[in-house]
């Protein structure tokens, strides 16, 4: 038996259904005509900011200047993504563009993104990817429906490289550049060679236990589990989940990363998978809905992608949290039986994520190191104990509806301490367990924008901590502005790892002061670890003793209602 062959021998046998989505992305298109010869072109370098690409650009440039007889180059300065505007000025001034450098998970994917906006515009363009990002650019091209998307690939991450490497491998690339953009285009393992499983999958073995295990096999080889034995999604299994479930094909919107389609039944199969019910469903479908939210989109596809650790975390909060048992009080984030419903519903939205949203390790999400928090974590918030309003109250909703709230963490902090004086003391004492995460001071991703939706910190609150504040006359406001007030860092500190973008021109104009005083200064004065009090979002979890959790946060986070409807099925 090879690797991918079904078992056709044996007497037990299964149909499962197909996890991955029907389809990616929207309309293929397909690339620009290209010049016969560069000669009098006008090349667009077009830079997404990471370090040493606008070094291997103008190397290009000026390689491409001396080569080709009339032949001019400009230079464009961008982010992660590169702003519309920017992109329709390299597309109005420019026949050919180069963009560099595709050397992590969410700068290849955007750079993918602009090039093939260009292309859709009628520009020849090219990207430059560094070794082990390729599939993600295919990935990505899939995702926005221009498999054919031209690249070349280069030995060494940027990023990683001196600027002498950088320029080296950059016009060794050189030749297969001007292949991509005159005409001779690399097809060879491109996007457009994806293979599709069929949609309903026979499985059969001698015995229940070999079925199980050749499942379990066949799925795994795809990379369509999480690592742990899956339950089989049946045709039957499947259908009971969509029971009550109107157009069970109707396409709901599209999931990042990889924009794969989204419907009921999809959701239903991830769902059998981890074992989750119908009710469950309802709150899988909406987390799955949040990360389609479209003020968020950009930063959400972005984090998903990244080579950081960022991971999914769901607050659940209303009627649904207790209907469902879903844990919100003691160690309500980890294993165990007072968790199975948090897992099941947390590794159906990992599921989701991997096949409906093609987020599989090394092709779109590209996390250099990982963490377990990607195994998606799921908790209610803990009202019963509580001597505050629920999060869901203080984003809008009604206290009587269900919601999840979607927040993108990049770590966590176990906030203990032994006593308090008092309940400003204790603010100051959990303050203290804030350290210098994320950072306002540069638009790298996403340009100006990204002073819309800046990184903060989601604090899970012990009961007997949240008492202790209250009763102290510190209500959540009073609490954010305590937090903020005390959560101050040296300024050297909050700003170091953000000099190499500094000198490359890719911090916001506004914070050039800082990085002109001198190390003593530096060191005397302080900043606030987040841009302000607003990006403090607070949460009654766990119980009996006082120990908080701290994670900080890529995004502010997007709530969704939980459909009623779905969750009344079979209830």
């Amino acid at each position: 038996m090879t690797a991918s062959s079904t078992v056709e021998a044996g007497s037990h046998r299964w149909h499962v259904l197909n996890p991955t989505a029907d389809r990616y992305g929207t309309d293929v298109a397909g690339l620009s005509p290209r010049p016969r010869r560069l000669d009098g072109q006008t090349v667009g370098l077009l830079w997404n900011g990471k370090p040493n690409g606008d070094v291997a650009l103008r190397a290009i440039g000026a390689a491409l200047e001396s080569q080709f007889e009339g032949l001019r180059t400009r230079f464009y300065s961008g982010s992660i993504p590169c702003d519309r505007k920017l992109l329709e000025q390299a597309a109005a001034e420019c026949t050919v563009v180069i963009g560099c450098t595709a050397d992590c998970g969410s700068c290849s994917s955007w750079m993918t993104h602009d090039v093939i906006a260009l292309e859709r515009a009628g520009v020849p363009a090219v990207v430059v990817v560094s070794k082990g990002f390729e599939e993600d650019v295919e990935a990505s091209a899939r995702a926005f429906a221009l498999p054919d998307v031209q690249r070349v690939v280069v030995p060494w991450v940027y990023n990683n490289a001196t600027e002498e490497v950088s320029i080296r491998q950059s016009l060794d690339a050189l030749p297969a550049i001007v292949d991509r953009l005159e005409g001779r285009p690399h097809v060879a393992g491109g996007g457009g060679e994806h293979v599709v499983s069929p949609a309903v999958i026979p499985v059969s073995a001698d015995s229940p236990v070999e079925l199980f295990a050749e499942f379990n096999r066949y799925f795994t080889e795809r990379d369509w589990g999480d690592g742990y034995p899956l339950l089989p999604p049946t045709e039957a299994a499947v259908d009971r989940l969509l029971d009550g479930v109107a157009d069970a094909d109707d396409v709901l919107y599209t999931l990042p990363p990889g924009n794969g389609q989204v419907t009921p039944r999809k959701i239903a199969v991830a769902c059998a998978m981890a074992g989750a019910t119908a009710q469950e469903m309802a709150v899988v479908e909406a987390v799955l809905r949040a990360f389609n939210d479209p003020q968020q989109q950009v930063r959400l596809r972005t984090v998903l992608m990244s080579t950081s650790a960022h991971a999914p975390f769901v607050l659940v909060n209303g009627p649904v949290a207790r209907e469902l048992g879903i844990n919100g009080g003691r160690a309500c984030v980890g294993p165990g039986a007072q968790n199975q419903v948090n897992l099941r519903i947390g590794r159906a939205v990992t599921l989701a994520l991997k096949n409906l949203g093609a987020w599989y390790p090394g092709v779109l999400d590209m996390d250099t190191i990982g963490s377990v928090r990607k195994n998606v974590i799921v908790v209610s918030e803990n009202v019963d104990e509580s001597p505050w309003t629920p999060f869901h109250v203080d984003a809008g909703y009604g206290a009587d509806e269900s919601t999840v709230s979607l927040f993108v963490t990049l770590g966590e902090t176990d906030v203990g301490f032994q006593g308090h004086l008092d309940a400003r003391q204790l603010a100051r004492s959990i303050s203290s367990f804030d350290s210098v995460q994320g950072g306002y001071f540069s638009g790298l991703f996403g340009g100006e924008k990204a002073k819309e939706s800046p990184s903060g910190r989601l604090l899970l609150v012990a009961p007997p901590h949240a008492h202790a504040l209250a009763e102290g006359g510190i209500g959540k406001e009073q609490f954010r502005d305590l937090l903020f007030e005390f959560g101050h860092q040296p300024l050297s500190r909050v700003v170091e790892q953000w000099r190499k973008l500094h000198v490359d021109g890719k911090t916001f104009p506004e914070w050039d002061w800082v990085f002109e005083l001198s190390e003593d200064e530096q060191a005397s004065r302080t900043l606030p670890v987040v841009r302000d009090r607003d990006q403090y979002v607070l949460a009654v979890c766990g119980s009996t003793r006082g120990k908080d959790l701290l994670m900080p946060t890529a995004l502010p986070p997007v709530t969704a209602a939980v459909r009623a409807d779905w969750v009344s099925r079979h209830a």
